[in-house]
Formats: C-alpha cells, sequence, structure tokens
C-alpha cells in the first residue's frame, strides 16, 4: 500500500485521470471499476477533458460500478444516472459496456467480472466509518456482491444528494470485499476530513472488520490518495 499526498483534490483527480488514459492508450479493452459521489469528480473531469481532446477513447473499455441503491425515491438518484450525467454522457463510452449491481444479476456480477478478464483498475471512495462501496463495518473480507443495510452515518452522509434523510435509502447493493480485491490495480480517494478517522485506521496497518477497508492492506498494488489536509490531521 502506498500513500500518494497532494495539496487538494483537483490534482488527485488528474494524477488518477491520467493512470486511466494510460491504461486505455496500452490496453483499449481495459476493464475500469468505478465509484460514485463526490470522491471521483475531478477523475471523471479529467477524463472528459482528455476525451474532448482527442487524447483517448473510452468505445471499447467496459465498466463495473461498485454500487447500487435498492429502491431510490427517484432515477436521479441512482448511481446510473449519476455516472451518465458525470462521465458517460462526456465521452464516447457504449452504455452496453456498463454494468451495474441489481438483484437481477446479484448472484452472476462477480462471474461477469472475471469473465472479462477482472478489473483492471479500481476506483474507491472512502465511508467516514471506513467503508468501501457499501460494505458497512463487520463485513466479512472475503464477501462476494451482496445487498446490505445502510449505516445511519453513510445515509446521513448521502442525505446531500436527496431532499431529506428520510427519503435516503435503507438498503443498497454492493461488490464485496472479496469482489474488490480481485481487482489488479485499487486506487482509493479521501479528500476531505470527514474522513481522517478512516485514514487513522489505515495509516496503523492492522486488518480490522470494524474498519472495512483495512483488507486493502493485503492487496499487492493499492495507491491511497489523500490530501495534505487528511494526510497531517491522520497523523496527529
Amino acid at each position: 500500500m502506498k500513500f500518494i499526498v497532494y495539496d487538494n483534490p483537483k490534482q488527485i483527480g488528474d494524477h488518477i485521470g491520467k493512470e486511466i488514459v494510460d491504461l486505455l492508450k496500452r490496453n483499449p479493452k481495459a476493464v475500469l471499476g468505478l465509484a460514485t459521489g463526490s470522491s471521483p469528480l475531478p477523475v471523471y473531469d479529467y477524463l472528459a477533458k482528455a476525451y474532448k481532446a482527442k487524447e483517448v477513447s473510452f468505445k471499447d473499455c467496459y465498466s463495473f460500478n461498485l454500487d447500487e441503491y435498492i429502491n431510490p425515491p427517484f432515477e436521479e438518484a441512482t448511481y446510473r444516472y449519476f455516472m451518465k450525467e458525470n462521465l458517460f454522457s462526456r465521452v464516447d463510452m457504449d452504455l452496453s459496456h456498463t454494468h451495474f449491481p441489481s438483484f437481477e444479476n446479484m448472484d452472476t456480477y462477480d462471474d461477469e467480472i472475471a469473465s472479462m478478464g477482472g478489473v483492471d483498475l479500481q476506483i474507491l471512495g472512502i465511508g467516514r466509518d471506513g467503508h468501501i462501496g457499501f460494505n458497512e463495518p463487520n463485513t466479512s473480507f472475503d464477501s462476494k456482491t451482496h445487498t446490505t443495510p445502510l449505516e445511519e452515518s453513510t445515509r446521513i452522509a448521502n442525505a446531500r444528494f436527496f431532499h431529506s434523510l428520510e427519503e435516503t435509502p435503507h438498503e443498497a447493493i454492493t461488490m464485496g470485499l472479496g469482489t474488490i480485491m480481485q481487482s489488479k490495480h485499487i486506487v482509493l480517494i479521501a479528500s476531505d476530513l470527514t474522513k481522517v478517522d478512516a485514514i487513522k485506521a489505515l495509516l496503523k496497518g492492522e486488518k480490522d472488520l470494524q474498519w472495512p477497508a483495512t483488507v486493502l492492506l493485503d492487496h499487492p498494488s493499492t495507491e491511497i490518495f489523500v490530501t495534505k489536509e487528511v494526510f497531517d490531521e491522520a497523523n496527529k
């Protein structure tokens, strides 16, 4: 595990975006593991600009998203809509190459990923309780794609995307920790101070079911991107 520190989220997004562009230049049919939320937005901005500048094409690549809400109250709250608005509609992505977990494919999602040769590069955010995907504390480290109840702290953090906390979904379908660990390369982003405790758990260097992201300590190729303010606070 390698920590990479930048001054701001844009610098993080530029670094990871360049990694993805370089990957697609080497392998146009690469498989990307994509995440939602505010953390990867600078990455998607970089990719959209790179496509507009004709530096890269996405038409032959594939994507698998980490998770999706169960019974979101409106279409705009779905992660498929989020990805369309923030990345897919801004590049030449073939929507038939994009995948999201659902009740219909939950039992086969891991097999679908494996059939494509596995995820070449997986983007992760991290929750304030250390969740990656929607794998909340005490999720088994070898879990596969599954349904999960959302912790109250997770719902509170995500309520900004809804009209109220009451409207925020209580459940989601997520890649499991074991699924994520099959990725060939992982980049995790922590760019705001609400993630300090989760980064502290990673810096401690001990696997702990209470901090799901610590499963990444066993991954052979993981980069943790943090802003300087997060890194400095986590090291106090």
